[in-house]
């Protein structure tokens, strides 16, 4: 989930936010928020070390920050087992999940057109080598 690219001088940092990502189940134009993931404590360290090693090449001259943005990144599934199957790929990343909310996630799902949407907050960083 925390991806640096580094081509020509340039750094391009982009990671979620170690907050908890908001669970919606959107039937036409009403949505439902449903509940909330949150990230295992072992993921928030990993990114609070990729920004603590950030802030290093930044005392050391080697990037200097250029822009950062703020965005939200949503994921839309279309079914209870779609999302099941994308929770079970990064389970790793994510607490468990409580029994009910599974199970609230699954019936509001079930209505026809449904779909669940996952919420993850996510930032976004230039950074340029000096000179």
């Amino acid at each position: 989930m925390h991806r640096a690219l580094r081509a020509g001088g340039l750094l391009l940092d982009c990671h979620p936010m170690p907050e908890p990502s908001e669970i919606q189940v959107r039937v036409g134009a009403r949505s439902t928020r449903v509940g909330q993931i949150d990230y295992t404590s072992e993921f928030e360290q990993t990114i609070s070390n990729a920004e603590e090693a950030l802030v290093s090449l930044g005392r050391e001259r080697v990037f200097s920050s250029q822009s950062s943005v703020d965005y939200q990144f949503l994921i839309h599934f279309e079914s209870a087992a779609e999302w099941e199957e994308y929770f079970e790929y990064w389970a790793s990343y994510y607490e468990p999940m409580p029994d009910g909310l599974v199970q609230d996630i699954r019936a509001l799902a079930a209505a026809p057109g449904a779909e669940i949407i996952l919420e993850t907050k996510c930032r976004g960083t230039t950074f340029k080598k000096p000179g």
